[in-house]
């Protein structure tokens, strides 16, 4: 065993350029684990100037200066962003009226649990049906009181995201202007000889590209396709249910399934169990349908794809380090993880 351990310092952690980077990644990785949610909005801010980056890049293999890219780039991107609040009043309507709805729809769960069981009086006694429904009554002060404590809690994100929304937009100016000078700085702790480094930053440009522009394409997509599905059927909350479908595909295997809940639920208090409510249902299941056979395959592309076990490991990882922001960015930095890790120097024996 002792012999197994030292032919593998010997081969990964060994040379010159291997300590070197070993000790950044040390010192990136304490950053990231003991300041990761204060930096969160400067992780977000990096990523999305990644992203933009490439805008810039392909402007210059057009034969256009770096000035014009940025300018084209920062345009871009502020034009998508001031969208947002373009759509946001609406949106804020349809979350009040959401919210306002919700004792109806909980008081209707309960209506529903009692004639269930009063459907099936073969199984259950009168008694029975007594207590649940004495116990679902005293029981809904407290369910509506837990819903209204997890709105506040979702209202505090929504401020902490308001402060991200005014700030990610000046980050990502700077990182665009001054991505020179960010590299060279990077650079001085890299050793002399940085093949290594530039063998790992291949990789994990290619990785980490392919999934956060797959992303966020298949973010839109999905978010268009099902709010203008909703809305051609007359549900309510079409728009609201469209962005949280959208948002539910970064969160890879527990976004749809969390998202589901909430559809299922508005789209049955709206029609009940009549045709409607099924062609409802059927075109959100085709639209998952398309957008995982077909959608995230051909946007993202095999060779990115985690195995589901790495992904559940890294939203718990991420997830108990960053809470909410820890289980978005979860994948991107598996992702990242695996480039690395793929990419290492090793020493031939």
């Amino acid at each position: 065993m002792a012999s197994y351990f030292k032919n593998l310092i010997d081969k990964y952690f060994h040379t010159e350029d291997q300590i070197s980077l070993s000790i950044l990644l040390v010192f990136i990785g304490i950053i990231v684990i003991f300041f990761g949610s204060i930096l969160t909005p400067l992780f977000i801010s990096a990523l999305v100037a990644y992203l933009l980056n490439s805008v810039v890049n392909a402007t210059e293999r057009r034969g256009f200066s770096r000035p014009i890219g940025l300018t084209i780039s920062i345009t871009l991107f502020f034009g998508l962003y001031l969208s947002l609040f373009l759509i946001f009043p609406l949106l804020s309507r349809q979350i009040i009226g959401l919210v306002n709805e919700l004792p109806r729809i909980v008081e209707n769960l309960e209506d529903i649990l009692v004639n269930f069981f009063n459907d099936y009086p073969e199984f259950f006694t009168s008694e029975q049906i007594e207590n649940l429904s004495v116990t679902i009554t005293s029981s809904l002060p407290n369910i509506l009181e837990q819903t209204l404590l997890q709105l506040n809690a979702g209202f505090s994100a929504a401020m902490s995201a308001l402060v991200y929304l005014v700030l990610i937009p000046f980050l990502v100016f700077f990182f665009l202007k001054d991505k020179k000078q960010m590299l060279e700085y990077v650079a001085y702790f890299l050793p002399s000889d940085k093949s290594s480094a530039s063998k790992i930053w291949i990789e994990l440009d290619s990785q980490l590209f392919k999934y956060l522009r797959g992303k966020v394409l298949e973010l839109i997509i999905v978010g268009i396709v099902t709010t203008t599905a909703f809305s051609i059927l007359g549900a309510n909350y079409s728009l609201l249910l469209g962005i949280l479908v959208g948002l539910s595909v970064l969160i890879p295997l527990f976004g749809a399934i969390f998202v589901t809940i909430p559809v299922a639920i508005v789209g049955y208090f709206q029609w009940g169990l009549d045709m409607n409510y099924l062609i409802f249902l059927a075109t959100y299941l085709i639209i998952q349908a398309l957008d995982g056979n077909v959608l995230f395959p051909l946007l993202i592309g095999r060779e990115v794809n985690l195995h589901p076990v790495l992904i559940v490991l890294a939203i718990l990882i991420f997830g108990g380090i960053w809470g909410f922001w820890g289980v978005l960015l979860a994948v991107p930095l598996a992702t990242a993880v695996r480039a690395v890790i793929k990419s290492w120097p090793a020493v031939s024996n």
